[in-house]
């Protein structure tokens, strides 16, 4: 690993003749001009670069100096009869960069000084917290390297700049930043304030993912940090977003070993949730899951996914209406087929009205097949259920008026995911590699395609699903209260 170390250079970082300079940029230069005349300490810097030497030798050193432009404003005089621009550092940084390649010789491979200055060398006034930051983040980004460690020097410079530095280095090394404090009097050491601000920044990333339901990038972040529960309900969440239950109940069941308190019975609760879930055969219970994660996709911009979602719930809805209202089995899994396709071949023979209606369905011309529960054949049993007609074989009506208007409403939502079918088709979750964008999805629905989550929210309704909040907003929520808490 390189060795990388930043500072800023203040009026306290040199002393010269036993004094601090009162007016660095005059007096500053005058001492360069008489160098040898002089006696220096650097009270600061010095015991910092020898705590960092004695560990490995330095391959970068570069100073951070201030070299206002001469103007009104850097002109005025502070209480005191100094002007600004006299409390420039440039010739304290020239001083201390001589001092420290006299010093430390090969143990400091390179040394630079660089004027704070915004983009393009505009310049700031280096007192304003604003415009250091952005100073700052133009200085320190070419600097990132993933094989670098760096120092910061918490050395005598301007509070904003030593702000700045600070936050964008912790920023672009990570944990490869160390800040190094010397306390007046004492010895050099190091602050843990480099891991505190990287874990505020990885609770607000963290924190901006859960709002937007993003387990997967959440759940990289939360394993940073040292709090197995809450590891534990985001993993729940990852893998229960991607219908992986055996994995999310094993989360809860960590998490639950782990937390207390509210948190704890939060995750038994989840736990019980499951249940429903993890057999996959309680399809009303599946619905209401998939209407939650098709949302998901929606949110973070997954538009294929999100249309996979949009079929997957087009197929499950059709399976249930065909259960539940035609009492026909749709579930041909290896393990339930050999009872369950010879039941539903039967129980169609033994209903002439709906036997009649199949025979006489076609599909661009040829007859519809119906030997298994297919989509298309699924959908004819659907419109033979809102027809009128449709008649059981003891001659009473299949549904009451009320029950055919809500499947008459559950029909058409339906019937505006099938119009989705060519682009579904043409896209890398069916037969090809055309794109799937927000834009290209309100142009075949031809409308809002926010309002296809709300079809399907619409459709579970009429077919008796009480609509429930969503798991995942539940799970986000706290778990976003406990990051909040996290210390």
């Amino acid at each position: 690993m390189s060795i990388l170390v930043l500072a800023n250079i203040g009026n306290s970082d040199l002393n010269v003749d036993g004094r601090r300079l009162q007016r660095p940029r005059s007096e500053g230069e005058a001492v360069w001009a008489t160098f040898e005349q002089h006696t220096f300490e650097m009270p600061i810097i010095e015991p910092c670069i020898r705590w960092i030497v004695r560990r490995q030798p330095i391959d970068r050193l570069i100073l951070f100096y201030t070299d206002q432009p001469e103007t009104p404003e850097t002109l005025k005089l502070d209480r005191f009869g100094v002007s600004l621009r006299d409390k420039d550092t440039l010739w304290c940084a020239q001083i201390i960069t001589r001092l420290l390649r006299e010093r430390f010789g090969e143990q400091i491979a390179r040394i630079d000084h660089q004027a704070v200055v915004g983009a393009g060398g505009r310049a700031i006034n280096p007192s304003m917290y604003d415009e250091a930051f952005d100073a700052y983040a133009g200085l320190i980004a070419p600097l990132s390297d993933p094989q670098t460690t760096c120092y910061v020097l918490m050395a005598g410079g301007i509070p904003a700049c030593n702000t700045a530095l600070q936050l964008h280095a912790i920023s672009a090394f990570g944990n490869h930043c160390h800040v190094v404090y010397q306390p007046e009097g004492g010895q050099p050491y190091e602050l843990r304030v480099g891991d505190q601000v990287l874990n505020t920044f990885r609770r607000a990333a963290a924190i901006e993912a859960l709002e937007r339901l993003d387990f997967a990038t959440a759940l990289s972040i939360v394993r940073q940090f040292n709090d197995a529960a809450l590891k534990a309900l985001v993993e729940h969440a990852h893998y229960r977003e991607c219908f992986d239950f055996e994995r999310a109940q094993a989360a809860l069941a960590d998490g639950i070993r782990q937390a207390s308190g509210a948190l704890r019975t939060f995750l038994a609760d989840l736990e019980r949730d499951l249940d429903p879930l993890m057999q996959c055969s309680n399809m009303g219970a599946l619905l209401r899951e998939l209407v939650a994660n098709a949302d998901i996709t929606f949110r973070n911009g997954r538009y294929a996914d999100f249309l996979g979602r949009m079929f997957r719930f087009q197929e499950a809805a059709l399976r249930y209406i065909v259960e539940t209202k035609l009492d026909l089995p749709t579930d041909m899994s290896k393990e339930r087929k050999a009872v369950n396709l010879p039941a539903y071949q039967q129980r169609i023979e033994a209903d002439p009205g709906l036997k009649a209606w199949l025979d006489g369905r076609t599909i661009d011309g040829t007859p519809l097949r119906y030997d298994h529960p297919n989509i298309p054949a699924m959908q004819a049993m659907l419109e033979y259920l809102v027809n009128a007609k449709s008649i059981k074989p003891d001659g009473k009506p299949y549904l009451s008026k009320d029950e055919q208007g809500r499947l008459t409403g559950v029909k058409q939502r339906l019937d505006k995911i099938t119009a989705l079918s060519q682009l579904r088709n043409q896209s890398v979750i069916a037969h090809g590699f055309a794109g799937v964008s927000r834009e290209r999805l309100a142009e075949v629905y031809n409308g809002d395609p926010a309002m296809l989550i709300s079809d399907l929210r619409k459709i579970a309704e009429l077919l008796g699903l009480a609509a429930q909040e969503s798991p995942f907003e539940r799970i986000a929520a706290v778990a976003i209260e406990q990051l909040r808490h996290l210390t």
